[in-house]
């Protein structure tokens, strides 16, 4: 269940490797069960893997056509922030994509994907809002390093410079190991290490360091079968889960995550998990002791997708409605969302083009109701080539 001791370490994993990624963007589509693969790489049939290449559904959904549109580094999500209720699948998370195919799967296998993206098809519509100004800059090299630089400025919340540095095999088409670094003059460290201990596993360590010490450290190993996933994901000595997923049909998977608390038994959790997802519309819900998280997505034209997310935590008595749509060409993409706290929020992500740089700029918008303040951003992302 998403909570809030998870939240931290999850909006640092989103933003690690915003910048290290051109966003790649295509036709949105609901269906989950065709592109299984997450931040986590899916161990299908590798396929040559560009620049790496942001997945809509954060992996479960179709590939997307080439854009350089992308959301600034280090910006904060806000009206695209989830786990207000508590409720949800922990580890749900949004990294690095790099998507592989089954090469020697049995005919008639069924593959479900990870179970902590099992309503991405929803949840990717929301517009990841941000303020103040941004600029990123990351350079290809000829050989597997890749160096970026990142200055933001807001007054909300930590802005300033900050150095980046990844490192990911060219010559291996499923790109692991992979290894993304981000460095603040301050002192403040964060990284990211992937690898594939075997074709059908993955490993991920994710840390974080500030004032000399290790302030959050995530472990997450996920396991791929023919017809079901397996991950155990584990958080600061705090709690550890594991979570299931089995395709029952190609539209149909059900699954389960058991949350285990060393310090805070009461917290601990049980939920079943359910999806159906066909070509134009996806419905998935997580119900468990501590809450209801219930996702609809529907693709209504080739450009067009709309999404509806119901959140409802039982331990604090709230629940949480919001409605989301996005529109995309090939060029350009908005995002636009409205939840029943008041939070109106939209982006506008646009490519610039370039010769030897690919550019990009991002302006986002968010207007809270209750508290009536207004909020805007602007980003400019290049990649020099």
């Amino acid at each position: 269940m998403n909570n809030n001791s998870t939240n931290q370490s999850t909006k640092f994993s989103l933003s690690l490797c915003n910048l290290f990624r051109l966003g790649i963007f295509e036709t949105l589509y609901a269906k989950s069960n065709s592109n299984p693969g997450s931040g986590s790489s899916s161990p299908r049939k590798p396929v040559p893997c560009p620049p790496p290449s942001d997945k809509s559904g954060a992996g479960d959904a179709p590939q997307r056509k080439k854009c350089t549109c992308n959301v600034p580094e280090g910006t904060k999500c806000t009206a695209g922030d989830r786990g207000k209720t508590g409720a949800g699948v922990t580890g749900s998370r949004t990294g690095r994509i790099c998507e592989k195919d089954a090469d020697s799967l049995p005919k008639g296998a069924i593959y479900p994907g990870l179970l902590r993206h099992i309503h991405n098809a929803a949840r990717y519509r929301l517009p990841q809002c941000f303020e103040g100004a941004c600029v990123s800059v990351k350079q290809n090299s000829k050989n597997n390093w890749i160096l970026g630089h990142s200055i933001s400025f807001s007054s909300v919340s930590p802005g300033g410079y900050k150095v980046l540095l990844s490192y990911v095999d060219k010559s291996k088409p499923s790109a692991l190991p992979y290894f993304v670094m981000e460095a603040a003059p301050g002192g403040q460290m964060s990284c990211e290490v992937r690898v594939g201990p075997s074709q059908g596993t993955r490993a991920t360590v994710v840390a974080q360091i500030a004032d000399a010490e290790l302030y959050s450290f995530e472990s997450i190993l996920d396991a791929y079968f023919d017809s079901f996933t397996t991950s155990i994901i584990a958080v600061n000595r705090e709690f550890i889960a594991v979570h299931y997923l089995q395709a029952i049909t190609e539209q149909l998977s059900l699954g389960a995550e058991i949350v285990a608390r060393g310090h805070t038994a009461e917290l601990s959790s049980a939920s079943g998990a359910g999806r159906w997802a066909v070509e134009d519309h996806s419905i998935s819900a997580t119900l468990g002791n501590r809450g209801l998280d219930l996702c609809y997505a529907k693709a209504i034209k080739p450009y067009l997708t709309v999404a509806a997310m119901l959140e409802v935590g039982f331990a604090i008595r709230r629940a949480v409605a919001t409605l989301a749509y996005e529109w995309r060409t090939e060029e350009w993409t908005v995002r636009g969302s409205a939840d029943s706290d008041g939070l109106v929020g939209a982006t506008l992500q646009r490519a610039l083009g370039g010769k030897r740089a690919q550019l990009a700029c991002a302006i986002s918008a968010l207007l809270n109701h209750p508290n009536d303040k207004f909020r805007l951003g602007f980003g400019v992302t290049a990649a020099i080539i």
